[in-house]
């Protein structure tokens, strides 16, 4: 009976041996399979995806920007009028409606902020905030000027980041404001490998 009860052990742990390897070489091929590990790096931060009707990829390169933005299409509103300034910024204008600055920049919103409360002359209105954009109105009191609207984007690409607000100049509409914005967050690297010097 000795003999009968340390075969039965024997074949269970014999069995149980060739399970796991089973179970190890199945559990191997469905890693595999799905993918497993991977050596390119996946990027965190989620891509935001903006398609704007009745815009068309504007190309910077020639500017020095090695940039792509979405504008209004020329065909409908003309030709985009872009130049470099001499503080560096790179200004877009596409009809009345539309200017975009884009320059090198921290755009920092948390300062702009300080700035709008702390600001003796004018009275500021924050009207919409996200992670890396603000939207706010500014207006003199008691003057019979229009109130100005206006918007600072944070643009990330690489290792670089933009400073994209509404041109300077600019008396642009709250609806224009955020088409400026979304137009903003079109802003990728340009597939152009030549950049202006």
């Amino acid at each position: 009976m000795f003999n009968f009860f340390n075969l039965y052990l024997f074949s269970n742990l014999f069995i149980m041996k060739k399970l796991t390897y089973l179970c190890l070489f199945l559990l191997t091929v469905s890693i595999v399979a799905c993918g497993g590990e991977s050596t390119e790096e996946i990027s965190e931060e989620t891509t935001e995806v903006v398609k704007l009707k009745g815009f068309e990829k504007l190309d910077l390169s020639e500017w020095g920007f090695n940039l792509t933005v979405m504008v209004p299409k020329a065909e409908i509103h003309g030709n985009p009028e872009v130049e470099l300034t001499e503080r560096g910024a790179l200004e877009i204008i596409v009809g009345l409606d539309f200017g975009l600055e884009i320059m090198y920049g921290e755009a920092d919103i948390d300062l702009l902020k300080m700035d709008l409360k702390e600001d003796l002359v004018l009275t500021s209105e924050i009207i919409k905030e996200e992670e890396k954009a603000i939207i706010y109105t500014q207006d003199i009191p008691d003057s019979g000027v229009k109130t100005q609207n206006h918007f600072l984007y944070k643009a990330e690409i690489g290792a670089d980041v933009f400073e994209v607000r509404d041109v300077i100049d600019g008396e642009f509409g709250s609806g224009m404001i955020e088409k400026m914005l979304e137009a903003a967050k079109t802003i990728k690297l340009s597939t152009n490998k030549e950049v202006a010097a």
